[in-house]
């Protein structure tokens, strides 16, 4: 009978301490996975019984409606910063996401722009229509995918975007004569497409641009707020038909939080391989955060706009805004296009984009002809041994010349000045090379450097 007590107690025991010790690996597996849907970090620096030790619970919530943040998204808020404190406290470093198959897509880049005002849908939709998207290749030349904001630092690199073809967000719109009338924003603003082959009565509402043309626009997003992201991507060899890019957007945001977490759209150029493009950079649109958020706003904005309240309460949105890049630096190389339409991450505020575009020749400023403008640089010996001379015979403020690849990542940069200039790159490999010539960082003129 003894022997038969000692073993039930011995039973009872290792069992105890077994159920306790996997009680306290869920507890730390739980405190560390929190919301990481799209991240996955090294474990090996935790310790079991002191993962949130520090955190100030109290603090975090109390910050929180400086942030901007509703009761309904303090539980998600709370999960984040506990997330985000984990990380910080030991190092933890976010793997990054393996790409589907299907993502390869968009490194598929072709000759021109294709369907870059997204007329092509007209050919089989009358208007006016709403088209919603069900794949990531029902808008032709363009590839569409989605994914989550997952918050903290991932609101600013969207590190949750976009690796998921389920879930699509996006919708062609067919313009009506009397212009489509979004549910946010109200008939106040009818929407007409900015770019297209005819011309259309856009230009008629105040605030449009004129010479509006077009059927057909694209809605990247929508108004049902749930920390989502959805994007479309364009790649294409940049030529001298389609060196300059114009695109429109309208941004369609609810509430305001801090910096990146706020919702918006974003608008990068990148080189096929993933690398932002120097002399272009990125645009985003957001409306101004709260005034106890430091940054404010968003991460990063090109021109102040103005956003006017919405027909629904608690939602702006800004008129056309419309912008151009000039690719000429990157002739000959593939660049890529996304287009970003942003929740915020912690459920309660949706954001989504309307987005127009135009790929055209790019010409040279101040009138001066094309052949006049070359016989103003001249660059020799080429082909060379990496060593050359460019003459400029103008005069020229705060002169750079920027030598690129044929993927548009840069290799060289120097200050260049009025008449000769000795370019020494002797380091780089045999083959053809992007240059450019930048007064006051912008670019003034383009060619190709042979080494051999």
């Amino acid at each position: 009978m003894k022997k038969n007590l000692h073993f039930i107690a011995a039973l009872f025991m290792a069992c105890t301490i077994t159920s306790m010790a996997q009680n306290k690996q869920s507890l730390l597996s739980n405190n560390v996975s929190l919301l990481e849907e799209s991240n996955t970090f090294t474990l090996s620096k935790v310790k079991h019984n002191d993962s949130l030790s520090g955190f100030n619970e109290q603090q975090a919530r109390d910050l929180a409606p400086l942030k901007g943040i509703t009761a309904e998204e303090m539980d998600v808020y709370m999960a984040i910063s506990r997330r985000e404190f984990i990380k910080s406290k030991y190092n933890l470093i976010s793997k990054p996401i393996k790409n589907n198959s299907y993502s390869n897509v968009t490194k598929l880049a072709t000759a021109s722009c294709v369907n870059e005002d997204f007329e092509e849908q007209g050919l089989v939709t009358s208007v006016p229509a709403v088209v919603n998207v069900t794949t990531t290749t029902d808008v032709n030349g363009w590839t569409v995918t989605s994914g989550v904001n997952s918050g903290g630092n991932g609101s600013c690199t969207l590190s949750g975007c976009c690796t998921s073809s389920t879930g699509l967000t996006v919708a062609e719109i067919g313009i009506g004569s009397s212009g489509y009338v979004d549910a946010v924003i109200g008939a106040s603003y009818p929407i007409f497409s900015v770019f297209g082959n005819n011309a259309n009565n856009g230009s008629l509402i105040s605030g449009n641009p004129t010479n509006m043309r077009g059927d057909w626009i694209v809605r990247v997003n929508n108004q049902t707020a749930g920390a989502g992201i959805s994007r479309i991507t364009k790649s294409f060899i940049v030529s001298p038909a389609n060196a300059k890019f114009k695109f429109a957007s309208i941004a369609v945001a609810q509430g305001a939080h801090c910096c990146c977490d706020n919702v918006g759209i974003a608008i990068n150029f990148k080189d096929c391989l993933g690398n932002m493009l120097a002399t272009s950079g990125q645009f985003s649109v957001s409306p101004s955060a709260g005034p106890g958020c430091t940054p404010t706003g968003p991460c990063t904005t090109g021109a102040p706009l103005t956003f006017t309240n919405a027909a629904i309460a608690g939602w702006v949105y800004n008129q056309w805004r419309v912008d151009s890049v000039d690719l000429s630096f990157w002739i000959g190389s593939c660049i890529s296009i996304e287009v970003t339409g942003i929740d915020c991450p912690y459920s309660g505020h949706a954001g989504y984009a309307y987005f127009d575009a135009q790929c055209s020749p790019i010409a040279v400023s101040s009138g001066v002809s094309t052949l006049h403008q070359s016989e103003m640089f001249n660059l020799y010996p080429n082909p060379n041994n990496g060593i050359f001379n460019l003459d400029i015979a103008k005069p020229i403020q705060n002169g750079e010349i920027e030598i690129r690849n044929i993927l548009g990542q840069l290799i060289l940069r120097e200050e260049i000045k009025q008449g000769n200039n000795k370019i020494n790159s002797q380091n780089l490999l045999k083959g053809i090379y992007t240059y450019a010539v930048l007064q006051n960082k912008e670019v003034i003129h383009t060619g190709k450097v042979i080494i051999e």
